[in-house]
């Protein structure tokens, strides 16, 4: 027998099987908050992906220096925090606004504290591996001095100390398991001389409690930092995330595929993605808004180029892409 013949005829064959395997329709969630798949890290050199919950402070007795400085919430001592993380340039850390947004749409941590549970829950709508969750347990101003008289005149000098505590649990978003632990605590003191004329009031002092408390609550951040660098193991163990948001392929060019969704979305060099065009949309018949669509497998892209807000990939399998296909992480 012609050996291109049987070639030709394996050929179409396989053209065939491959032809029907492809054009199986899948049903795509439109939700993007769907639970993201967990897959295992390959390389312990990739940046893990945190987001850090605004600190709890109910462990204060009196909590009103915190109150006055950072507006009667504890955001002021996650935003030193986070602004630490970034700092490190050793995490990917998840903007406060995303967070927000997921707080408020899923009506999560309502009361303000967040136990490792629903902190676990977040982290997987976020696409993240670890959610710090933190609480305050000391913050306040302490002052001591003494003085004395003579010729109406009172001559003393003041010490004004703020002294912050701060614990953070890190949680692992697969297992909602507390990985880690750590305390850091901060000092800020400051000696003033005072002198104050009797019967006239006033007096002269440069304390700054503010500013001090500040201070004090960055050492104690480094502190936790530190310690976290300690037992980096135990966060770099932690399995990535893929993310929950689908991407659409926004440009085709020279066999690059362009997606709109980057680093800030928890897209990575390396991770492949499935190309799918949607086919039918299915309407909720009460609403009339779309509650699924059916799509049909276009191919896989590999990324290799990643920003924060966009990707580019090579063709891995399949062909024929078109701008305005889904693209779904699956590896």
């Amino acid at each position: 027998m012609n050996k291109s013949f049987v070639h030709k005829n394996l050929s179409f064959l396989l053209l065939g099987i491959l032809a029907t395997a492809s054009i199986e329709p899948r049903i795509l969630p439109v939700n993007a908050n769907t639970p993201p798949q967990i897959i295992a890290q390959g390389n312990n050199d990739e940046k893990i992906r945190i987001a850090v919950l605004d600190f709890d402070y109910s462990a204060l007795s009196n909590p009103q220096w915190l109150l006055n400085i950072f507006g009667g919430t504890a955001s002021g001592v996650s935003d030193i925090f986070v602004n630490r993380l970034v700092d490190s340039e050793k995490y990917r850390v998840i903007e406060r606004s995303r967070i927000n947004a997921v707080l408020q749409e899923q009506n999560l941590g309502a009361t303000g504290r967040v136990d490792p549970s629903t902190a676990a829950q977040i982290g997987r709508l976020l696409g993240v591996e670890v959610v710090l969750i933190g609480s305050v347990t000391q913050f306040d101003i302490q002052k001591q001095g003494s003085s004395f008289g003579l010729f109406g005149v009172s001559v003393g000098g003041q010490t004004t100390e703020a002294l912050v505590t701060l614990n953070v649990r890190a949680v692992n978003t697969t297992t909602g398991e507390i990985i880690m632990g750590a305390e850091g605590s901060g000092v800020g003191t400051q000696k003033d001389d005072q002198v104050y004329v009797l019967g006239m009031g006033g007096g002269t002092t440069t304390s700054n409690e503010g500013k001090l408390l500040s201070v004090a609550t960055q050492k104690a951040v480094d502190e936790i930092l530190a310690e976290m660098q300690n037992k980096n193991d135990r966060l770099t163990a932690v399995p990535k995330v893929l993310p929950s948001v689908n991407a659409v392929v926004a440009d085709i060019s020279g066999g690059n595929i362009v997606l709109n969704k980057g680093t800030s979305d928890g897209y990575r060099a390396g991770m492949k993605v499935s190309i799918e065009r949607v086919g039918r949309e299915i309407k909720d018949p009460e609403t009339g808004k779309v509650i699924r669509r059916l799509t049909t497998p276009v191919g896989i892209v590999e990324l290799y180029d990643v920003d924060s807000s966009s990707s580019i990939g090579k063709t891995v399998s399949g062909n024929g892409f078109q701008v305005g296909d889904v693209a779904t992480p699956v590896q």
